[in-house]
């Protein structure tokens, strides 16, 4: 029975994601305002709020749909660009669910204790509480799309981001494990 709801609640947002990708919700969209027409409008690849994540690291995250003051949507959806060799640590969400969803390159992904290859097309969901992460073992740049259940977690990238590649973020330890746990999210040793 929990399993069935599980799976029912997955379908839902889902659809929710998929309804968001084709046909637009412009109440969600709405939070977009600088870029969105609340006739009608697209959200460019290039438009939404760039940050580059962590110290040495620097991937590129665009949060397109977000949480704000005034709306609060039940997803969160954002882009990230993977270079080669670069990943995300295997780590859990204590307070959303994830999805995933591979559109460029390949990426070697961990889910729970199993690890499998992942590729343009694929999506993943990750339930709240189950380890997970990803590598870019190909030899091309990957490109993700990703969002979370409910949302507000996109904050946490403006929290670890900076607005310019070349900036550092200087957090010490005691920055990131603060940070982790305001957000909810725990990284595997």
């Amino acid at each position: 029975m929990i399993e069935d709801n599980v799976r029912r609640n997955f379908i839902r947002k889902i659809g929710l994601f998929t309804g968001l990708l084709f046909v637009g919700n412009n109440d969600i969209l709405a939070t977009m305002k600088d870029v969105i027409n609340m006739e009608g409008s697209i959200l460019k690849a290039s438009e939404g709020e760039i940050w580059f994540i962590g110290n040495e690291r620097k991937a590129e995250v665009n949060i397109k749909i977000s949480k704000t003051s005034e709306h609060s949507p039940e997803i969160s959806l954002l882009t990230e660009k993977i270079t080669f060799g670069d990943g995300i640590p295997v780590h859990k969400h204590l307070n959303e669910e994830e999805f995933i969803f591979i559109q460029k390159g390949r990426l070697e992904v961990t889910i729970g204790s199993e690890i499998q290859d992942a590729e343009p097309g694929d999506l993943i969901y990750v339930p709240r509480n189950s380890w997970h992460g990803f590598e870019n073992k190909s030899n091309e740049e990957a490109i993700i799309l990703f969002g979370y259940s409910p949302s507000g977690f996109e904050d946490y990238f403006r929290a670890i981001g900076t607005k310019s590649i070349g900036q550092n973020l200087g957090f010490t330890t005691d920055d990131w494990i603060r940070t982790n746990n305001k957000y909810g999210v725990v990284y595997r040793n």
